[in-house]
């Protein structure tokens, strides 16, 4: 079942049972979530929201924090809360300034390739900020992710087992940009998702210091997910983050890349399951 919910988010719900929220990268889209939903579902209520700037919620992209008072009045409109949080990428930021306000509203965190500590970040992010550079490369990347490389992608099962197995894990599927990269040729429409992200970026350097000064102050369970050979959040960041958790375990899957969701859904299936299915 597809619905909106909170004002200015759209969900995809499925299942019945203990809230679970799913919160897709930069980019990303609800197909992102896929095959974990498909795992979940059975005994679980999986919610599944367009984050600000994406899909159907549309609108302007929004800051970390922005984007944790939305989900903090998601969770609460629809009777969502307590809910267990899975968190991508750049949406790791907002689910741990959700976790640290709004302990009340979050059974448990799964953190998967998350850029909440400044290990995470590279020179590419501060080249993406910058007003020429930073949109070149931004247009460049959309094509190629959204267009090039899941072209690609088809075929890499042809090539040798040695260079096949980190192809697939590497590059990204159209799942990465789902309803976007339907639309990319769209008069106008490159230009809105260039700009979502770029605004993204600018919150990830300007707010990585207040999410990683919040990270000590989380009280719920919290799993953080690494794909060994992530080449975006890479592992030594996840070990830095699951450190500065108290209590956060830390699970480095073999065989996946930044898009564990897809390489390895049974592992964040397992790990939502391994959580206190209500809160404190």
């Amino acid at each position: 079942m597809t619905r909106p919910k909170a004002p200015g988010l759209f969900a995809r719900l499925s299942g019945e049972g203990p809230s679970v929220l799913l919160l897709h990268g930069q980019p990303g889209s609800i197909e992102s979530w896929d095959k974990v939903a498909a795992l979940l579902e059975a005994d679980h209520r999986v919610v599944v929201p367009d984050r600000p700037g994406y899909g159907q919620s549309g609108g302007e992209a929004e800051s970390m924090a922005g984007n944790a008072r939305l989900l903090a009045t998601f969770l609460e409109e629809g009777d969502l809360a307590p809910a267990t949080v899975v968190a991508h990428s750049w949406a790791g930021g907002p689910a741990v300034l959700l976790a640290a306000e709004r302990p009340d509203l979050v059974s448990g965190l799964v953190l998967v390739g998350a850029a909440c500590t400044s290990d995470s970040i590279d020179d590419i992010d501060r080249w993406l900020v910058r007003p020429v550079l930073g949109k070149m490369l931004t247009v460049a990347g959309l094509v190629v992710f959204g267009e090039v490389l899941p072209v690609v992608r088809r075929f890499v099962p042809r090539l040798p087992e040695r260079f096949r197995d980190t192809l697939l894990v590497a590059l990204p599927d159209e799942s990465l940009l789902g309803g976007w990269r339907r639309s990319l040729g769209r008069r106008g429409t490159l230009a809105r998702h260039v700009a979502v992200f770029m605004k993204e970026q600018r919150a990830l350097l300007d707010e990585l210091d207040l999410v990683s000064g919040r990270l000590g102050g989380i009280t719920v369970p919290t799993i953080v997910v690494t794909g060994r050979s992530d080449l975006v959040v890479r592992p030594a960041a996840a070990r830095t983050l699951a450190a500065s958790i108290p209590g956060a375990t830390l699970e480095e899957v073999e065989g996946a890349g930044h898009f564990v969701a897809r390489d390895n859904p049974a592992v964040l299936a397992r790990a939502v399951r391994s959580l206190p299915a209500t809160g404190a």
